[in-house]
């Protein structure tokens, strides 16, 4: 036999019935007073029940009214981690917010000491953030602190919607050439090459669009002031373009493990009067041996067009890559021209097996990661990298009898040629962590009398202890 089920309603009605039954079995005399009292407890107990919906209901307004003022956010957890940096975001790539530093605290000695200092002293101390949302779109800033006063080196932003061209805007690193485009927390040795003087400043304001149109080649094109800072001149407002393509071929061969990175950059801008002539220092950050005299110290006097060309080879198998580049830097004036040129060559190997394939992408080298990182007491010791390389520097053009704000070289304390080798070793404790020794042997074409001495040669031994997130 199957049973209605009865609800709590129901059943209190039906035992009232029952109660009234059994009352006018037993006590027909006292009917009419127990029909009272059955009476009276039911109409308490409806009232009971009257309350209790008005209590839900007030509570159920009262439920939704709270998830209303909380709009459609649904709670999501942030998450944090730490891959090259402090990162914090939502999951989901709609916004990430990356922080970045880098600390490089140095030591350098020279002989014969009159050429600098022997000093410790902080290369570079950074902060930055990059904040990337709704996944296309990202800003970065970034301030230098090891100075006197706070500087910034980034501020710029990128729209990275289509990888072939991404669109960077503000104050950033054009990219000349492989050394400048590589960060100075992974070139191969303390300092970039005598050569990198020649493409100017290391930042500039403007637009850049730059991608990988297939795969294994890599391009950047700018539109910039030419003069790491903002345009005031109004006659002389013109604007430097400049474009650099490389190629890797052993990605477009399927090489693995290897590089064989081609590539060569162009740029060219008319430069204002009092634009700068580059000054030439040796790569242990020691005498500044190029230098223009009188008036118009390392400046043009009149307006000149600036031309500044390079290419540039890498190739790497394995633990072992040799990458060299040369640059040429023109000045033409109204009644001169002046042309400098500087070139390198390297040779380096990861003694403990990395591979330098592992750390190239987007026409550059990058983060060495080894294989063990350094660990106190256990059986890591990181990865160790040595290298030698050989830099020469020709301003054969700046001598002493041009006319002055052409390029007329400082006599006496300076020379207009160099040569530089250099040993290096770092010690990559771990991907963020890393000890550097350089020597530095710089040869100068001429012999440079400064502090009542005379010399043509600079020997320096330089260190540095770097942590970079």
């Amino acid at each position: 036999m199957r049973y209605l089920p009865l609800n709590k309603g129901w059943k209190l009605k039906c035992g009232v019935l029952l109660a009234l039954c059994v009352s006018n079995a037993y006590a027909e005399d006292d009917g009419s007073d127990r029909i009272g009292q059955l009476q009276k407890m039911l109409q308490d107990q409806q009232k009971q029940m009257q309350e209790q919906q008005w209590q839900m209901k007030a509570m159920a307004e009262e439920l939704k009214a709270l998830q209303g003022a909380r709009g459609k956010a649904e709670g999501q957890p942030v998450f944090a981690s730490f891959k090259d940096g402090i990162k914090l975001g939502d999951g989901s790539g709609d916004w990430q917010l990356a922080i970045n530093g880098r600390v490089q605290a140095d030591a350098r000695a020279f002989s014969p000491s009159e050429t600098a200092a022997d000093t410790f002293s902080v290369r570079r101390a950074r902060l930055g953030a990059t904040m990337t949302f709704y996944k296309d779109f990202s800003a970065r800033i970034e301030g230098e602190y090891s100075g006197t006063s706070t500087a910034m080196t980034y501020g710029y932003l990128d729209i990275n919607k289509f990888k072939q061209a991404q669109i960077r805007i503000g104050q950033f690193k054009p990219f000349y050439g492989l050394e400048r485009s590589m960060s100075t927390n992974f070139t191969d040795f303390q300092e970039r090459s005598m050569a990198d003087a020649l493409v100017g400043s290391t930042y500039d304001r403007g637009v850049m669009v730059h991608g990988t149109p297939v795969k294994g080649m890599y391009y950047s094109a700018a539109w910039i002031n030419g003069n790491n800072a903002d345009e005031t001149d109004v006659k002389y407002d013109n604007k430097d373009v400049m474009a650099r393509l490389t190629g890797n071929i052993a990605e477009f061969a399927g090489w693995k493990g290897a590089v064989a990175h081609i590539g060569g950059f162009y740029a060219y801008g008319k430069q204002e009067p009092g634009s700068a002539i580059p000054i030439m220092q040796t790569e242990a950050r020691g005498y500044k041996f190029f230098e223009t005299a009188d008036t118009t110290a390392n400046k043009f006097a009149s307006s000149v067009d600036r031309t500044r060309g390079g290419v540039e080879l890498a190739l790497a198998n394995g633990p072992i890559k040799l990458q060299s580049e040369y640059i040429r830097a023109n000045f033409d004036g109204t009644s001169y021209s002046r042309d400098m040129s500087s070139w390198y060559a390297s040779l380096n190997w990861l003694v403990t097996g990395e591979t330098f394939a592992d750390a190239y992408k987007d026409g550059a080298f990058g983060r060495i990661r080894p294989k063990n990182n350094f660990n106190f007491g256990g059986e890591g010791w990181g990865a160790l990298q040595v290298g030698i390389r050989f830099s020469n520097f020709d301003g054969g053009d700046f001598v002493t009898t041009n006319a002055a704000g052409t390029g007329k070289l400082t006599a006496t304390t300076k020379t207009n040629g160099a040569d530089a080798w250099t040993l290096g070793a770092n010690w990559i404790l771990n991907p963020n962590v890393r000890l550097i020794a350089n020597y530095v042997h710089t040869s100068f074409d001429t012999p440079i009398t400064y502090l009542a001495n005379t010399f043509d040669k600079e020997d320096a031994l330089t260190m540095r202890a770097q942590f970079d997130f």
